[in-house]
Parts: C-alpha cells; structure tokens; sequence
C-alpha cells in the first residue's frame, strides 16, 4: 500500500488561520447590518460544484449570508505514462458563505468557508492482462487489483469569490444568479493500494518489487493532481424571495 505524504505543521495550519481571518472579518462587519426585518430565498444553482440548494438570508442592502450543499457523481477515465484507470468523481460540498454588495445592486464580493468532501475513487484497468508499474510489467496473477483514491489535503477551507444576483433582492420574487470563485483545499493527496496475487504472494521479492513500482506511480498520479490545490466554483442558479 502506498501513503500520501504528510503535511508539515506549518501547512496544515495555513487553512485554519485563514478561517479565523475570514471569521474575525464578519464579526467586525455584521453589526453594521440594518436592523430591519431580513427577507428570505432560496436558490437553485448547478456548476462545477455540481447541482445544489442554497437558503439566503438578504440582511440588509448590502449584506447576505446563505448556507449551501451542492453534489453531483460522474465517472471520469484518468491515464498516468503507465496505468489507465476508471474513476468515479464524487462531489459534495457545503457552504457558509456571506455576500457583500457594495453598490447596493446584484454584483457582489463573497468570502466564506466550505466543506469540501470532494474525492475521485480509481480503479487500474489491465491492458492485455496485464499492469505497467514505473516501466514494469505485471501479469493479473502478481497483481490481482489495483486501486486508488484522491481528495483535498483539507475537508474544510476558504472560499472567496464574485458574482452576479441578489436572491433576496428587494426587485421582485425571481433572482438570476451567476457566481465565480474558488475553495481552497489543498493539493489532493493520492492513495494506491495494489494487491499482490497468487504468482507473486505478500512477502515474495516480486510483491515487494510491485509495491516499491506502485509507490513511483503514486508519484506520477500525485504530480497529475497537484495543481488542483484550489477548486473552481462556477455556477448558474434561479432564487425564489419569500
């Protein structure tokens, strides 16, 4: 079996002290939210995050907070220089997010936080029989499977965007919506487990040999995914105002 590196403390903190950042920022900006009564919607929306519901609060003219989940499946093929693999792409992500409007219209600046539960379950597909690990070729008998997993470094991260719309907008019952933004998670961290089968039984030098080849092409995998350290949200929506 093959583990993904651990995080250096530093790193693993970075999230959290951009959370505080984030609440303190609220804090500071909620008392000056009118004290007029708030007006309630809810919203339909679909994107990458995949398709969701939203529940917003409108508190003033320039303020709005809405609570979120959106998800979605989808099966996704991913090929390394060795091993092609199925996947299936789960996501499921839920927000706490606060918009500011500063022109008192439907443009408006986001900044929040998301539970990103996000991950991509893998599972190699033999060519001809057989696998290439790290340029090696191993027949279905010395590896009887090969499979895998990839999710963010983080559950829990920023998100910080911009879009278009007012769902608890003062001008009529129907709200377009239109956003743009990212969540921080992390680079996704990659597991491979490899199977060793009955030609090459655990212990044996060639089951070893397999598992120090899957650790390369965890490697390979890992390199693949590390640009996806921040995960783009666009999305369209419809909102109802209460």
């Amino acid at each position: 079996m093959s583990h993904p590196p651990r995080l250096s403390p530093a790193a693993r903190r970075w999230p959290a002290a951009v959370l505080v950042v984030l609440f303190a920022l609220a804090a500071s900006l909620l008392p000056r939210v009118s004290a007029a009564a708030p007006r309630f919607a809810m919203a339909l929306r679909a994107g990458t995050p995949g398709v969701g519901l939203d529940l917003d609060w409108g508190l003033s003219r320039q303020w709005g907070v809405r609570l979120g989940y959106s998800g979605f499946g989808i099966n996704h093929s991913l090929s390394t220089s060795d091993v092609d693999y199925h996947g299936r792409l789960k996501l499921g992500i839920a927000s706490a997010l606060l918009d500011w409007y500063p022109f008192r219209g439907v443009f408006h600046l986001t900044a929040g936080v998301a539970y990103d539960g996000t991950k991509l379950d893998v599972v190699g597909q033999p060519a001809q029989g057989a696998y290439t690990l790290n340029g090696n070729t191993y027949t279905t008998q010395q590896i009887g499977s090969l499979t895998g997993e990839a999710k963010f470094a983080h559950a829990v991260g920023p998100y910080v965007g911009f879009g278009w719309g007012n769902p608890a907008g003062r001008s009529g019952r129907v709200h377009f919506l239109f956003d743009i933004g990212a969540i921080y998670g992390g680079a996704p961290q990659v597991t491979l487990t490899a199977q060793c089968g009955p030609a090459a039984p655990p212990g044996s030098p060639l089951c070893a040999a397999a598992q120090s080849d899957l650790r390369a092409e965890r490697q390979r995998l890992q390199h693949k995914l590390d640009v996806l350290g921040w995960y783009p949200v666009v999305n369209l929506g419809i909102a109802v105002r209460f």
